[in-house]
């Protein structure tokens, strides 16, 4: 039982760091989505939200915009 404890903490703990790096990639508030990676069977749903936002970073002038 202990060993499944453990195995979904360092899960947890690895797609906080997810959530950090995707939030930290794009632009968003790193707190807040690291805390929102840290809670428990809600943190699924913020990786894969911040999979799927656009970057809020704004294109410098030599990249092409998408469209």
């Amino acid at each position: 039982m202990t060993q499944l404890i453990v195995l979904l903490l360092i899960v947890n703990l690895g797609i906080a760091y997810q959530c950090y790096r995707n939030a930290t990639f794009k632009g968003y508030p790193v707190k807040i989505f690291t805390w929102l990676g840290l809670v428990p069977y809600f943190n699924l749903v913020v990786w894969v939200y911040l999979l799927f936002l656009p970057d809020l970073k704004p294109f410098s002038m030599n990249e092409k915009q998408p469209l």
